[in-house]
């Protein structure tokens, strides 16, 4: 008999993010594909997980997560954010915000059900809703600007299950404004369609622009799942914790995916996390302003060199416009320009639905409009990246 692999898998693609690194890592290129977060982890955390490691916290936590971890969570989340979740039994620790996403989606979707996505779309929502047997429609946002119509989206969810909102968004840099989430609110209401929020970027954001987590508004807390990750925040990429929160209704078949997806998230990390959320507000304001002045350099170098960019509210990235090169291929364009320029972004079309691959099987159109770039990188990394640009 025949073997074949799932159709949902057998159409993927490595992901373009980490193909660009292994390019710029192959070519020498400095590397502004991937968003490692070039800022330091805080000693007391790393203190905090090298104890937990001479403890001997090697074994398993709680499905659910270390409680210690969720209740530090749910404080937080209170005293940041004005967000309520019972630590007990709304919160759950995932291994990244990733897994968060992909048992959320599997949870909450049944084969043919829809689900709303704005566009460009943050990789992984794609294959988890596939997988999820999902029926996918998009909310097309302006990358730039990030304009979206409110009748578009009307229609958009009409019998639709779930809509993803990625705030602050990757790769456009999006933050979602109160008057925006009004709306969505309301249109959420009218069609009893449920919200999963991605809000990994929350604390990076531009001096003056704050955060609004989409369940503080209106009564979208009781058909929100919050979804949040500790490594951009913490500069802990590698240590795989993220979070879920949401109503018990919503929250059990959230666990009950992470139950079987992974056991638990590191023990000894999610021990050394407790001790990151007790930093104070200072850190987040300094890390979100630093951030800021790397966003500022590489703009200004790209302007100097003639290219056009975006200005980012939010997240580590930024999108540089290439609609006037008239490209049929970004991605083999994107590999050119990394050997020939010496700088690696990532090509738009990852973030496009018509860029990625299809599940009939037939060739996706990748003629890109914008290359992603992030500025999480150092400041001298950035200032290395202006220079090859100008041929220096």
């Amino acid at each position: 008999m025949e073997r074949t692999l799932n159709p949902a898998v057998a159409h993927m693609d490595e992901s373009l993010i980490r193909e660009m690194t292994r390019v710029a890592e192959e070519c020498g290129a400095v590397n502004l594909a991937q968003g490692f977060p070039d800022y330091p982890t805080p000693e007391a955390v790393l203190d905090a997980a090298r104890a937990a490691l001479r403890e001997g916290r090697n074994g398993y936590t709680r499905t659910w997560g270390d409680p210690a971890l969720r209740s530090a969570l749910a404080r937080h989340l209170r005293e940041f954010w004005g967000l309520a979740y019972d630590a007990e039994e709304e919160c759950v620790i995932t291994c990244g915000a990733s897994e968060a996403i992909m048992a959320t989606l599997l949870s909450l979707l049944a084969p043919g059900e829809a689900i709303v996505v704005p566009e460009p779309i943050y990789e992984n929502y794609l294959p988890a809703s596939r997988l999820a047997r999902a029926e996918v429609r998009l909310l097309e946002l302006d990358p730039f600007t990030g304009r979206w119509d409110p009748t578009a989206l009307d229609e958009a969810l009409t019998g639709a299950k779930v809509l993803v909102l990625n705030t602050p968004a990757n790769p456009t840099g999006k933050v979602w404004r109160l008057e925006e989430l009004e709306t969505l609110a309301e249109l959420l209401r009218r069609h009893d369609c449920l919200l999963v929020t991605d809000e990994t970027y929350a604390f990076i954001t531009r001096p003056g622009q704050r955060h609004v987590p989409p369940a503080t508004v209106g009564d979208l807390r009781g058909r929100t799942v919050t979804i949040g990750s500790f490594s951009k925040t913490y500069a802990v990429t590698g240590w795989r914790v993220g979070f879920a929160c949401a109503p018990r209704p919503l929250m059990e078949g959230i666990r009950r995916a992470h139950d079987f997806f992974t056991i638990c998230a590191p023990a000894p990390f999610q021990a050394a996390l407790v001790e990151a959320l007790k930093l104070p507000e200072s850190y987040y304001t300094d890390m979100a302003a630093s951030y800021r002045r790397r966003c500022d350099l590489l703009r200004a170098g790209l302007a100097e060199t003639g290219f056009i960019t975006g200005d980012p509210d939010g997240s580590y990235f930024l999108l540089l416009d290439v609609s006037s090169l008239g490209i049929e291929d970004d991605r083999t364009w994107s590999v050119a320009f990394a050997k020939e320029r010496g700088v690696a972004g990532v090509a738009g079309s990852a973030f496009l639905l018509r860029g990625m691959p299809r599940e009939d099987g037939r060739a996706p159109d990748r003629r890109g409009t914008f290359l992603r770039l992030s500025f999480g990188s150092s400041e001298a990394r950035i200032a290395e990246a202006i220079r090859r640009l100008k041929g220096a």
